[in-house]
This record gives C-alpha cells, sequence and structure tokens, in this order.
C-alpha cells in the first residue's frame, strides 16, 4: 500500500504523524512525504532563525530516524504557501505519479495559515482519491477556533521513541519550542489519544473520507 504524508514545513509530519508512518514503514508499506517548503524562517524583525538548509539537514535526518527515504521538499515559501492553482498542481502533479492509497496532510482550521493552504491545496488535488485524513495540530502548529475531530486512532506504543528521537533531530526546533518540554507536551498528547483507545500511546485523525477494504493489505 502507498502512504503519501503533505506538510507544509519539516517537522509538521513529525510531530503530529511520525509515529503512524514509522509503523507503516515498519509493516512494509511504502511511505512517501511531500513538504512544500525548505522551512527556513525569520522572525518579527527579519532576522534569520533557521536558515533553509539547516531546516532541509534537521527534517532529512529526523524522516530518516522514521525509516522515510522517499521525501520530496519543494521551495514554496515558508510562511506564505496559500490556497491556489500553483500549489495544487504541484501537489496534484506528484499524487499522479505516485498514486497513493492513504493521504495524510494538515487540519484545515489551524490557525497557521500556510497549514490551511496545504490543507486546502491537498484536499483540491486528493479531488479522485478516496482515502484522505488530517492529522491533529500539535504545538507548535497553530490552535484552532474549530475543534479537530478525532474519528480514528492509530496505536503508536512501539513507534513513539522513533517519533521521539525524529522531533530531536529538529535541533533548531528543539531549542527553540523549549527542548523536554516541548517534546514531554507531544509525548503526553499521544498518553492522552492512547488512554482514550484503551492504549498507552496513539496519534488520532480526523477522516475527510475513507474507503473502507476488507482485503490483506489493510494498513491501520
Amino acid at each position: 500500500m502507498k502512504v503519501l504524508a503533505v506538510g507544509a514545513h519539516l517537522d509538521d509530519i513529525e510531530i503530529a504523524c511520525g509515529g503512524t508512518l514509522a509503523k507503516a514503514v515498519e509493516a512494509g508499506h511504502d511511505v512517501k512525504v511531500l513538504i512544500m517548503s525548505k522551512s527556513g524562517y525569520t522572525d518579527k524583525e527579519g532576522k534569520i532563525q533557521r536558515s533553509d538548509e539547516i531546516a532541509v539537514e534537521e527534517g532529512m535526518n529526523a524522516l530518516h530516524v522514521l525509516g522515510i527515504q522517499d521525501i520530496e521538499i519543494l521551495d514554496f515559501p515558508t510562511k506564505d504557501i496559500s490556497f491556489q492553482s500553483d500549489v495544487v498542481n504541484a501537489i496534484d502533479v506528484i499524487m499522479s505519479f505516485y498514486n497513493p492509497d492513504i493521504i495524510f496532510t494538515h487540519h484545515p482550521f489551524d490557525t497557521h495559515q500556510a497549514h490551511v493552504g496545504v490543507s486546502n491545496a491537498t484536499i483540491a488535488a486528493a479531488r479522485r482519491k478516496n482515502t484522505v485524513f488530517f492529522y491533529e495540530p500539535i504545538t507548535p502548529s497553530g490552535r484552532s477556533y474549530v475543534a479537530f475531530k478525532s474519528q480514528l486512532y492509530v496505536d503508536i506504543e512501539n513507534t513513539l521513541e522513533k517519533k521521539i528521537a525524529s522531533l530531536r533531530e529538529h535541533k533548531s526546533e528543539y531549542n527553540k519550542f523549549g527542548e523536554e518540554d516541548w517534546i514531554e507536551g507531544v509525548r503526553c498528547r499521544c498518553g492522552f489519544r492512547g488512554y482514550e483507545i484503551g492504549k498507552k500511546f496513539a496519534e488520532a485523525f480526523e477522516v475527510l473520507r475513507i474507503e473502507m477494504s476488507f482485503g490483506k493489505n489493510v494498513i491501520l
């Protein structure tokens, strides 16, 4: 089975669905990650806080920890990835070549403008795809005014430590967002989602649509 995860930035996917993707890789499924920007950024005064080169290096290391080798990084502006035709087309082209069975992307009611743009562009590009999930916004992602609906859960007890190790590879983000306090926040969210389904750790997803399959190649 082919799985495609689409994110605005290097770290978005690891934070929200890294455990699930690592589990898919371990189960022998084909996993591809598409990142829409090189993810360097500046502060409010325009001072560079993370260069594109550092972001890409950290992001590649983090995804490799999860066992993901098929990584495509585009060059849209880090903060301004809009829901417009060139963004939709870029995702559409990659989907056409890769032909995923399952797609993960941002929640469309995130308060980060680039996350919203990528979510809506992915929805448009995936208009002919039958199984699309939104991953949960987790800090430093934006806090929405529309609640995330946890409808699908994946037990990640056996891959949580890979997820955590991948986050620590984002050294610039790790330092910026509180070091082990950030890690503990992500771990606690996974613990809470696990508790909801009687497991130790889990990741939750909102369903845009899903095609039911009774075959043997079932990922989740």
